[in-house]
């Protein structure tokens, strides 16, 4: 009887450490996750910020280009 008392004991330990510890992994995944979706948020935020600043720059470069036509223009006249 002794013996048994022993063993349940044991195993209980064990059963009770193994579901801290999945608890614990859970919420370390859970973490994990959260900050995987504020990095993707982040990186959508900066890909739209770089289009937008791509965007620009293509524009200001048109308008470079416009620019130095015109000025070409008027030299070779």
């Amino acid at each position: 009887m002794f013996e048994d008392d022993k063993v349940l004991t044991t195993l209980t330990g064990k059963v009770n450490d193994l579901l801290a510890r999945y608890e614990e992994i859970c919420k370390d995944n859970e973490e994990l996750h959260n900050q995987i979706v504020t990095l993707k948020a982040q990186n959508e935020a900066k890909s739209n910020q770089i289009a937008r600043l791509e965007e620009e720059l293509n524009k200001k470069t048109n308008e470079t280009d416009d620019v130095l036509k015109k000025i070409e223009a008027v030299l070779n006249k």
